[in-house]
């Protein structure tokens, strides 16, 4: 079986995970947010637990957001400049879509997920997901005050709210904090098979939603 890393840094936490001979290895930091030293550590430390060396990596996947813009460009060049140097092809996958697949996996079986994250101006990133991490809603902006109606309907029965930020919350909704986005990514399908593609490297790009989270500081002044 392939040694398969994945990492993602859209949030709160710095989450790696690792596949390796069948056994799945997790680490995620304490949610300090600091991925930049965080991330090479952690990775150490994956691959030290399965007494396997980077170099052995056969593949590599990254959430792709939406998130932290920062948090998103540490995540994202760290595992490209991995990828280069092991020669290991590289997938970006949703990290929403990531996190639903935990939950799914945990034991209470809730009927929907919406994952939802800060995007200020009263505003949350959302995306809502059936059983298998199959997308209900893709993930998109809407107002804090849309997340009772229909059609995400947060306060439904059966319906599992998460967050990859430590300490978000909004009044009066339960609301669980999830750090394994990388065990998620380990868990949703790929394309069988693939080979590493220089290319492909330039192509993955994190998925930011609003544009302006992409803009530079000058760009903003400026009002770009």
């Amino acid at each position: 079986m392939n040694n398969i890393l994945a990492v993602d840094t859209s949030g709160s936490f710095c989450s790696v995970a690792l596949s390796s001979h069948g056994k799945l290895y997790s680490l995620t930091s304490a949610g300090s947010g600091d991925h930049f030293e965080q991330l090479s550590n952690t990775i150490r430390e994956v691959c030290g637990a399965a007494s396997l060396d980077p170099s052995q990596i056969a593949e590599m996947r990254v959430g792709l957001g939406p998130g932290s813009f920062t948090g998103l460009r540490i995540g994202m060049s760290f595992i490209k400049g991995l990828a280069w140097s092991v020669r290991a092809p590289l997938i970006g996958l949703s990290s929403f879509s990531a996190i639903a697949a935990v939950s799914f996996a945990r034991s209470n079986a809730p009927k929907r997920v919406v994952v939802i994250a800060d995007a200020r101006r009263d505003e949350v990133f959302a995306g809502s997901f059936l059983p298998g991490a199959h997308v209900h809603i893709e993930p998109c902006i809407v107002p804090l005050s849309a997340l009772d109606s229909e059609p995400w309907s947060v306060r439904e029965e059966g319906v599992v709210v998460v967050s990859p930020q430590r300490d978000f919350e909004v009044p009066d909704l339960p609301m669980k904090s999830e750090g394994e986005a990388a065990r998620g990514l380990l868990l949703l399908p790929v394309e069988a098979g693939q080979s590493f593609v220089v290319g492909d490297l330039a192509m993955i790009e994190p998925s930011y939603i609003r544009a302006v989270a992409a803009k530079t500081i000058a760009e903003r002044k400026i009002g770009a």
